[in-house]
């Protein structure tokens, strides 16, 4: 089954796309927006195999989301419909962009594009969640979501320091400054540390690299060299 979002403005095109799709027995939509800012958070705690989006949307556009979530996934998985040129010349940078179709699209070939777009098992997305599941990290919390987020910065980028990691982190997941994503991330490792359980699966991982109990850097770094 391919898990699918769309992200449109126009309601009545995203509707009668959404019906259009779900005809197909391994297709299903997972999630409609119609706001750029939405489709940003929607994504971010979603994340489904294939995002459909168009360019001109409020909120934000569809180029300054690609951007965001370009730092937070790195999976081609995004097909472009848009009846709008204006944003065409700066998606050929972006390597989430798997096809671009301009309305009206030819619904077989949108399919067909869907289908190439198959649930990857190996992704570095996928290898941070099942860490995090193996260090019994709860998948629906905050504090997951914010620490996935510094983990794949850094595995990206592994020259940055904490302190721009964490300013993207907040930049991806709209939060009010990077001190608060700081505060968010050090409460829930105290958290996980305070279960005997947790701490004690956490240092068996951990001991042979440092010998105690890791900062919040170290704990990002380290999950990072992992992958």
């Amino acid at each position: 089954m391919i898990t699918i979002m769309i992200a449109d403005d126009n309601i009545e095109q995203a509707n009668q796309l959404a019906y259009m799709l779900t005809q197909e027995k391994d297709l299903k939509i997972i999630n409609l927006s119609h706001d750029g800012n939405i489709a940003l958070k929607q994504y971010l705690d979603i994340h489904t195999d294939v995002l459909i989006l168009d360019l001109n949307m409020p909120g934000i556009n569809g180029i300054t989301l690609l951007e965001k979530i370009s730092t937070y996934d790195t999976k081609r998985n995004v097909i472009i419909l848009s009846g709008s040129t204006i944003y065409r010349a700066q998606i050929s940078n972006i390597s989430k962009v798997e096809m671009i179709y301009s309305k009206p699209f030819d619904i077989s070939k949108l399919i067909n594009s869907i289908r190439e777009i198959k649930p990857n098992e190996n992704t570095i997305e996928v290898k941070i969640d099942n860490i995090l599941k193996e260090l019994k990290f709860d998948s629906c919390s905050k504090g997951t979501k914010l620490l996935k987020s510094a983990i794949l910065i850094s595995y990206k980028e592994p020259q940055l320091k904490l302190d721009n990691i964490l300013e993207k982190v907040k930049d991806i997941n709209n939060e009010k400054n990077a001190r608060t994503v700081h505060s968010i991330i050090d409460k829930y490792l105290n958290f996980i540390y305070s279960s005997k359980e947790n701490f004690d699966i956490f240092c068996k991982k951990f001991s042979s690299y440092y010998g105690y109990k890791p900062t919040t850097k170290n704990f990002i770094k380290y999950i990072a060299h992992l992958l």
